[in-house]
């Protein structure tokens, strides 16, 4: 951390962290970034960063051991790092008054509250971890920070409904700075993309937080601008505005030395040994656009199988668990031949399927950023992408870009690659030389300039 932040606290609300993985194993982007940062050495390392949440029922933070959340990055201790998360989280339920906890409550909360309220918390963490816990889960107050502390919210709670409002009572009790991180602004641009609730606390999150935040931070230039415009166009403050740079690092990238006979046992497992696939990353929501993706395969399938009865359509493997209103493309995703829908995979099969995927695509209407499209490019995999929104400021000029709206584009594109060996293997050849001369941020680099943000000139 630099010189001027000496004795300064630096909290990370790790809130929603907490919240995603009593429900779910395997991150969405969001939930992959808010890792990654706490796992970057500048974070991990430094003696005046602290993580902390929020329970439910109070404006109190707490205090999360960092050792459970460095577990999150290590793919043999995670299993056991989410099942005493969700063993603390259940002991949290009892932390908040009566009154806060009930209008905090959501239905999916209930089986959590119930356990905590009787201190089962150790049953919770032995339920999920298959083995009884060495330990109870325990979590203590987080000291107040004051005026010169930073508390860092990564952008990934507005859905819940005390949110902004806890941080924005924390900050007039304190004087601690907020630092607040956004994603996209799909919510407020496209709200007939997302369910009722999420675009009503988002909404309502936001014009009550933005008066209070001190900086922002955004995963690309893109949301940069689209910030900045949301801003003055809805009379809320302008406040400095950071881009947080995406690590390249996401991955142990293949170094040549991967075995081959792990990843064909991976392959068989998966079902994807004795095919070709392309790959798809990303929540199955309208968003995402697969329906064109499934629409050009479909029609790839009908016209290369009448032209050029030699040639063979790969299989597309899609990994991403099933979001709102996608009730049609998953049906489709189900009865499709040749669709393999993975909802969830572990880092390491996700790799495996990068490394042999033949293309990725990326057919979104928009993305914040794009990390499917930076993981996929990263691997060395060529990429068709959607110039929507930050997936140009992703790809670094080594994807192919198509408008996402011209779906005869996006088969063209898929087309070349199938049929033409020599622009698949140009494509490739054309990534491994821009990334054996190129340096790419990495994670500690992310770690690092989001702490030279919040505590540097100016902040």
């Amino acid at each position: 951390m630099m010189s001027g932040s000496a004795g300064r606290r630096f909290l990370f609300d790790v809130t929603g962290l907490l919240h995603w993985y009593a429900y779910f194993r395997h991150p969405s982007g969001i939930q992959r970034v808010s890792e990654r940062l706490v796992n970057a050495a500048p974070l991990r390392e430094a003696p005046n960063v602290e993580f902390v949440t929020r329970v439910l029922g109070s404006d109190r933070f707490y205090r999360i051991d960092r050792d459970l959340l460095v577990g999150l990055g290590c793919e043999a201790e995670r299993a056991r790092s989410i099942a005493r998360l969700r063993g603390l989280f259940t002991a949290t339920m009892r932390l908040g008054s009566a009154r806060g906890l009930l209008s905090d409550l959501r239905y999916y909360h209930l089986p959590y509250a119930y356990f905590g309220l009787w201190h089962l918390e150790w049953l919770v963490e032995a339920f999920f971890a298959r083995r009884w816990p060495t330990g109870r889960a325990r979590i203590e107050a987080a000291a107040p920070p004051c005026a010169n502390d930073v508390l860092f919210h990564p952008g990934d709670l507005f859905w819940q409904r005390r949110c902004a409002p806890a941080l924005v009572a924390l900050r007039a009790a304190t004087g601690v700075r907020i630092v607040e991180l956004v994603h996209d602004l799909f919510v407020f641009d496209n709200p007939d993309w997302f369910a009722g609730d999420l675009v009503r606390w988002s909404t309502s999150g936001l014009a009550t937080l933005a008066p209070h935040v001190d900086r922002w931070l955004t995963n690309s230039v893109f949301v940069k601008g689209r910030l900045a415009h949301y801003l003055a166009a809805h009379g809320l403050p302008a406040r400095p505005i950071g881009v947080l740079p995406m690590g390249w690092d996401s991955f142990d990238l293949d170094d040549g030395t991967a075995d081959l006979e792990v990843d064909r046992a991976v392959l068989r497992r998966l079902g994807l040994a004795d095919r070709p696939f392309m790959l798809f990353v990303g929540t199955v929501e309208p968003r995402k656009n697969l329906g064109a993706l499934l629409d050009a395969m479909e029609v790839l399938r009908r016209e290369l199988g009448a032209d050029r009865p030699g040639i063979v359509v790969p299989d597309l493997a899609v990994v991403g668990g099933g979001g709102w209103k996608s009730a049609e493309v998953k049906a489709r995703l189900r009865r499709m031949p040749g669709v393999h829908w993975f909802r969830a995979a572990t880092d390491a099969d996700l790799a495996v399927l990068y490394r042999h995927a033949r293309f990725t695509v990326a057919p979104s209407f928009s993305e914040g950023w794009g990390l499917p499209v930076q993981e996929s490019l990263a691997h060395g995999v060529p990429c068709i992408a959607s110039r929507g929104g930050a997936m140009p400021e992703a790809a670094h000029g080594l994807a192919e870009l198509f408008d996402p709206s011209d779906g005869m584009a996006l088969k063209a594109a898929m087309a070349r690659w199938i049929v033409d060996e020599g622009a698949l293997a140009a494509a490739r050849h054309r990534i491994a030389c821009r990334l054996a001369r190129t340096r790419l941020p990495t994670w500690d680099d992310a770690a690092a300039f989001l702490l030279s943000e919040s505590f540097g000139q100016g902040s």
